[in-house]
């Protein structure tokens, strides 16, 4: 919680010897190659799936089967793609966190994402749905907007200076009831499900429960703030303490507003870069919070682990000048393989 606090945007010295370990122009190159791994499993060879037929039905698992009996190598493969895949965001969102930890200008910074995200909405479009426009679900890019903004509201909450007890008492209140619910309408599908497998198996009645589990969610996870907050109040003092809290409802905001937009990776993506930040004076803590984030919203997200093999070689240093490849490589690797499934034929099915 200290480290959400603390300030961050002034030019860092890097850490690590020259020659030793792996610099960040290399680590960006891997959370690339598997992005690009994924997104061919996800774009091409997902199409491929569809357009061979594919079928899943927990009631015809015989016809499943079949069909997996003709095109398994197909599946598979894409399966294990998308797994791979899974090194990608983690890395995204650490080193947008080494970022904002070292730029000189944060203004440049955040404009450059937004500018990025804009640019690349309509090739991510045309990769997942085939056409220009596509408004229930945003690319990456504006994950990684909302989560810079976030990270800037911890920066300038950090450096306020409010004497009336009453708004310190308002940024603990946000803090304390706003992040608890925001996190339980994030699971609270996830834990119903559970409950239904663990307890009342088929009963689909179970699901008209959600709204008092979702209270049931929101109130113990009032408790755990409310225990951190005394805590921490104890251990840093008070005026610390409304800083912690002011920090947390403003991480609910930005979940809130990724969740509202449907961009990829959700609120739980903003998430999982407010951990990162919160342990980044440890870069495998670091990164090990957000793997752990990350397989909560998803088990699919498991294979993230893999990413602490190259943070732990991380010497802080910047490496090779490749900053706007990486920034133009999204949208155009994007376009292109929409390009590749339309000389396929399959331009026009979606993914999603």
């Amino acid at each position: 919680m200290e480290g959400i606090q603390a300030g961050g945007t002034a030019q860092q010295p890097l850490q690590g010897q020259k020659g030793k370990g792996i610099p960040g122009s290399t680590i960006k190159i891997i959370a690339v190659a598997a992005m690009l791994i994924d997104h061919i499993g996800a774009f091409v060879l997902t199409r491929m799936i569809i357009e061979r037929g594919y079928f899943y039905s927990a009631v015809d698992v015989n016809r499943l089967f079949a069909w997996l009996k003709d095109n398994w190598l197909l599946y598979f493969g894409m399966m294990l793609m998308r797994l791979i895949g899974r090194l990608g965001f983690p890395i995204f969102c650490f080193l947008l966190v080494e970022g904002f930890e070292k730029t000189s200008n944060i203004k440049k910074y955040v404009f450059r994402l937004g500018l990025f995200a804009l640019i690349s909405e309509i090739p991510f479009n045309l990769a997942n749905t085939g056409r220009v426009w596509a408004s229930g679900y945003q690319n990456v890019y504006f994950t990684l907007f909302i989560g810079i903004l976030a990270l800037c509201a911890f920066d300038a909450i950090a450096k306020l200076n409010i004497q009336g007890k009453w708004l310190q008492a308002l940024f603990t209140a946000g803090g304390v009831f706003t992040l608890p619910l925001c996190v339980a309408l994030r699971i609270r599908d996830k834990v119903t499900r559970m409950i239904r497998a663990l307890f009342f198996s088929g009963n689909a009645h179970v699901y008209e429960m959600r709204g008092p589990i979702l209270v049931i969610i929101w109130m113990v996870l009032v408790g755990v703030m409310l225990a951190v907050w005394i805590v921490y109040r104890r251990k840093k003092g008070p005026d610390q303490a409304w800083r912690m809290c002011g920090s947390m409802a403003a991480l609910a905001a930005a979940m809130t507003g990724a969740a509202l937009l449907r961009t990829d990776y959700g609120g739980m993506g903003v998430l999982t870069i407010a951990v990162m930040y919160a342990l980044r004076k440890n870069k495998v803590r670091s990164m090990l919070g957000g793997c752990i984030t990350l397989t909560i919203m998803s088990l699919d997200e498991v294979t993230a682990f893999f990413t602490l093999i190259p943070i732990s070689r991380y010497n802080g240093q910047r490496g090779l000048k490749m900053k706007y490849f990486f920034y133009i490589f999204y949208p155009a690797h994007l376009l292109i393989l929409w390009l590749i499934c339309l000389a396929m034929g399959l331009g026009g099915i979606s993914v999603v």
